[in-house]
């Protein structure tokens, strides 16, 4: 899935609605993975010999997705800084 970003007013608010989607996004992450790791606990005790290969698993899941989480987190105030810089550009340029 490609971004066809220009720099125009259409760009910027592009830029500003995927940055309010990027927090709604995590969130549902973050609730998938403790939902998993809820189910897994139902279960773990039935699961045979493989048990903490499983929990293991789910173990690096949770800890790749806390650390996405913390590096995600700063995207949306970047990409509007970037939306107000393209309107300003766009802004201070004259109209033809």
């Amino acid at each position: 899935m490609g971004l066809d970003l220009k720099i125009d007013n259409d760009g910027a608010a592009i830029l500003r609605e995927f940055a309010a989607a990027m927090p709604v996004a995590l969130a549902n992450i973050e609730e998938s993975t403790e939902r998993v790791l809820g189910i897994y606990q139902s279960v773990a005790n039935s699961v045979g010999p493989h048990e903490q290969d499983f929990y293991d698993m789910l173990m690096t899941i949770k800890k790749a997705q806390e650390q996405a989480r913390d590096a995600i987190m700063v995207l949306p105030k970047m990409l509007n800084q970037t939306a107000d810089k393209i309107e300003a550009y766009v802004a201070s340029r004259p109209s033809v």
